[in-house]
C-alpha cells in the first residue's frame, strides 16, 4: 500500500485494518525519500524503492496487488507500468492538481525550477484538509497543530516534493497505455485536490481488460478517513479478493456480490 506524497502510513492505517482483517498480509512501507520526515528524493529513487519492496514481497507470496492513494496511486501506476502486479486499487488518483480548491496561480509552479527561491517554497495545507466530515476535519487540524502529520497527509509540502511529484505524474501520463493488471478507481466526484477526470482519462487509456471506476458523491479527497470510507474499504476488499482469485488456481476468498443498490448506481464497470 503506497500513501500520498510526503504523508505517512497513517493516511491508510483503517483500509489496512479491514485488509488484514479480510484475511490479506498487508504492507504499508514508509518510502525513503518520499515519507514524511525525510529528505525528498527524485521520483526515480520512490520508484526503485517501490520496485524494490514488491521483488521482495514475490519472494514470500504467491500474489502481490498494490493499493495506492493520492500520488501513491500515481507511483503504482508508474509500478504497474514496468513490473507484474496481481491487481491494483487507485484511490484519488492524481495525475494533475485540478481540483476546485488548487489556486488558479498554479501553473506557474511549472517555471518555479527557474526561479532562485523556488527552494525555499513550501506548499501548504489548509482547510478543508481533503476532508468533508466536519469532525474527522477538526481532529485532522488538532493532529497538525501538533504532530505536522495527521491521517490526511503533512501540513506542508516542500518545493522539492512538489516539483518531483509533477515529474512522476508526466512520466506516468505517457506511459499508461502499458498498465494492464485488474484495476479499480475509486474517486470523489467532489474532490478539491485532483479532479474526476484524472481517474476517467487513465480509465480509458490503460489496457486492462479487467476495470472498474466507482464515484462517491460525499467525500472530498482523502476518501480513506472521509464519510464514505467504508464504502472504500468494501470496494477495495471485494475487488482485491476477485482479483486474487482469478489469479489463483484454487480461489483463496468467498467472494460475495455488490448487495447494495446505491452502490450498483456507483459503480459503472464500462465506460463508453
Amino acid at each position: 500500500m503506497l500513501h500520498g506524497l510526503g504523508a505517512s502510513p497513517l493516511e491508510l492505517s483503517r483500509l489496512a485494518k479491514d485488509l488484514h482483517l479480510a484475511g490479506f498480509s498487508v504492507f504499508v512501507p514508509n518510502i525513503p525519500h518520499y515519507a514524511f520526515g525525510t529528505e525528498c528524493g527524485d521520483w526515480e529513487d520512490w520508484l526503485q524503492h517501490a520496485q524494490q519492496y514488491l521483488w521482495d514481497l514475490r519472494l514470500q507470496y504467491t500474489t502481490v496487488s498494490v493499493v495506492g492513494l493520492s500520488m501513491g496511486a500515481t507511483l503504482a501506476m508508474a509500478l504497474a507500468q514496468r513490473e507484474h502486479i496481481t491487481s491494483m486499487v487507485l484511490l484519488s488518483t492524481a495525475l494533475a492538481y485540478d481540483g476546485w480548491a488548487i489556486p488558479w496561480y498554479s501553473f506557474l509552479l511549472n517555471f518555479a525550477s527557474w526561479l532562485p527561491f523556488a527552494n525555499r517554497y513550501r506548499y501548504a495545507e489548509a482547510e478543508p484538509f481533503g476532508v468533508k466530515n466536519p469532525e474527522m476535519r477538526a481532529m485532522i487540524k488538532r493532529a497538525m497543530q501538533t504532530n505536522h502529520i495527521s491521517e490526511s497527509g503533512a501540513d506542508y509540502l516542500p518545493f522539492k516534493y512538489v516539483s518531483e511529484g509533477r515529474a512522476l505524474i508526466k512520466e506516468t501520463r505517457k506511459k499508461v497505455g502499458l498498465i494492464d493488471c485488474p484495476t479499480l478507481f475509486i474517486h470523489a466526484a467532489d474532490d478539491e485536490t485532483v479532479h474526476m477526470r484524472n481517474a476517467e482519462w487513465a480509465y480509458d487509456r490503460i489496457r486492462s481488460a479487467n476495470k472498474e471506476i466507482i464515484y462517491l458523491g460525499d467525500s472530498y479527497h482523502m476518501i480513506t478517513v472521509d464519510n464514505e470510507r467504508e464504502t472504500v474499504n468494501q470496494e477495495t476488499v471485494r475487488f482485491l479478493e476477485k482479483a486474487v482469485n482469478d489469479a489463483l488456481d484454487v480461489p483463496a476468498f468467498d467472494v460475495a456480490s455488490i448487495q447494495s443498490p446505491e452502490l450498483r448506481r456507483l459503480l459503472r464497470s464500462k465506460r463508453t
